[in-house]
């Protein structure tokens, strides 16, 4: 909830003490990092996790730095995976292929399972529990960005240093509003590169996605959009009037 990376760096290094140094980069490849996620027809990085020789090596692991490098379809997934439980599928650009004029498509295409992340079930329990109070808690990184969001989500920050100006900016998050709705949750890995802290703004970034997939347009605008002349007014056509939210 706090994103505290001490806490991780001393898990890496008490785990570098104790011969299993690996541990981190073994979940990390079972989380589908590292590999390509097969969802083809699109040219695909693998990403990249390696055994850390060295306790700076395992600790920089710790928390996703040093020799860490994902991709935010990768990261989208095994979002998806803790959000339904813990299964990873293989993403797919087509659901199915239906006739111009209606009727049975023609062509459809089912889930693929690729594994299953090695939690248990408890612990699955813990980590739902911390990313829905990242964004509920007001000690949470993303509360106060979040907080008049209307569709429940459960999210985390992130912030990677980039090695030149600013660090890259994260959030990734998933939606729990299939019960309330009639549309499907979904996952979503925001990153914008060189921009700042990962609650500052990839967090924003989160909303603004989740506001329109439900909604169809934005509900709110950005504290820095009346820099540049957008503010906030009545909406046409019976719509949702914007909301302007705190600093």
């Amino acid at each position: 909830m706090r994103s505290c990376n001490p806490f991780f760096w001393q898990i890496g290094l008490t785990l570098y003490q104790n011969n299993r140094a690996n541990d981190i980069a073994n979940m990390a490849r079972a989380f589908g990092l590292g590999s390509a996620t097969g969802i083809e027809q699109i040219a695909e990085e693998s990403g990249r996790i390696v055994d850390p020789p060295t306790d700076i090596d395992v600790v920089n692991q710790a928390i996703g730095q040093g020799e860490v490098q994902v991709t935010p379809l990768q990261v989208a997934r095994f979002i998806a995976a803790i959000g339904n439980g813990g299964t990873l599928f293989r993403p797919q650009l087509v659901e199915k292929v239906e006739p111009v004029e209606g009727g049975e498509p023609v062509l459809a295409f089912a889930p693929e399972v690729m594994g299953t992340l090695p939690i248990q079930p408890f612990r699955m329990e813990v980590i739902q529990k911390a990313m829905i109070e990242v964004v509920s808690n007001q000690r949470g990184t993303a509360n106060f960005r979040l907080r008049g969001l209307r569709i429940p989500v459960a999210g985390k920050t992130g912030t990677a240093e980039s090695g030149s100006g600013d660090p890259h900016a994260w959030f990734a998050g998933y939606t729990m509003a299939a019960e309330s709705t009639n549309k499907p949750d979904i996952a979503i890995a925001v990153i914008l590169e060189n921009q700042g802290e990962g609650s500052d703004w990839a967090a924003p970034v989160f909303q603004r996605i989740v506001e329109t997939y439900y909604y169809g347009t934005p509900q709110t605008i950005y504290w820095f959009e009346s820099n540049f002349g957008v503010t906030e007014t009545p909406t046409p056509l019976g719509g949702i009037p914007t909301e302007t939210p705190e600093p």
